[in-house]
């Protein structure tokens, strides 16, 4: 289980937080936004360690057809991307 996390993060968490990492200098809270939902599970198996730094996951999507939310959130079976943070 340890080396198919390792694996994971090199291979698949890592590279996708470097490419939707937000700018430090910013006044932006979150540490990416914009990832992709196909990802999500990726970063959960990896963030699911004892050893890992706690973070909170924002899931950001649009109104669909048949899901009309409210502008303050936006529920995981409905989201388009999510967003990292430091919990």
């Amino acid at each position: 289980m340890k080396n198919r996390r390792k694996k994971v993060f090199e291979r698949v968490v890592n590279p996708v937080l470097l490419k939707y990492l937000t700018k430090s200098h910013s006044s932006e809270v979150s540490i990416a936004k914009g990832i992709p939902m196909k990802y999500l599970k990726y970063f959960k198996e990896v963030s699911a360690h004892k050893n890992a730094k706690k973070i909170r996951y924002r899931y950001r999507g649009k109104s669909k057809i048949n899901y009309n939310r409210d502008q303050s959130y936006c529920l995981m079976n409905f989201a388009d991307t999510f967003a990292v943070y430091y919990r």
